[in-house]
């Protein structure tokens, strides 16, 4: 009995990070870093509302997606909804998966999306820099046996931003010396009214 319970949890931490690596595609050697900064008197209030995914790392979620937008509302006083919606490309469809975002610390949030995304569990998102208004740069990192994966996110409150405002985004990863070489951009042309 003992043999087959090490089996299945031996079973399941493969598949657990098998999980965690299929989410993200930039994964990188030795556990995440320690000293990524988030914004310390982050304002969840003034966070809430539309952002348009201007860039981000690869990510399988959003594979094929494009007109990626996320809307967050106001749930409780430390957590807050998320809905994401995109238009998948190959299909012309329009997807949206909801889920809550439970803040854990200074600018630290943890998210749980619903469905099939859950079997994936609680994701770090982190706002490295937002000016609230323009921009919002967010950070995930999981750490898995031997490595890590990352997954970087430029938001913008409007679908087409300025290059001003994209730099300053960039500004916030190049400080932390956080890469901006993944970074592939999130098309917005012709995207539904919403």
């Amino acid at each position: 009995m003992q043999k087959l319970q090490l089996i299945c949890v031996y079973l399941s931490l493969i598949v657990l990070v098998s999980a965690k690596m299929v989410v993200s595609q930039v994964v990188r050697g030795g556990l995440c870093p320690s000293d990524i900064q988030t914004v310390q008197d982050f304002d969840a209030e003034a966070y809430l509302g539309r952002w348009y995914e201007y860039s981000k790392y690869p990510f399988i979620f959003e594979a094929g997606g494009r007109c990626v937008q996320a809307e967050y509302g106001a749930l409780t006083n430390n957590s807050v909804t998320v809905v994401l919606t995109s238009q998948i490309s190959i299909l012309n469809l329009r997807s949206s998966i909801d889920g809550v975002a439970r803040i854990v610390g200074p600018g630290k949030l943890s998210v749980r999306f619903n469905g099939i995304a859950s079997l994936a569990g609680d994701a770090d998102y982190w706002v490295l820099g937002t000016d609230y208004e323009n921009y919002a740069v967010v950070y995930s990192c999981s750490n898995l046996l031997v490595a890590h994966s990352v997954v970087v996110w430029i938001l913008t409150r409007e679908a087409e931003p300025s290059e001003d405002i994209i730099k300053e985004a960039e500004n916030i990863l190049t400080s932390q010396s956080i890469s901006l070489r993944p970074l592939i951009l999130t098309d917005q042309t012709g995207c539904p009214a919403t």
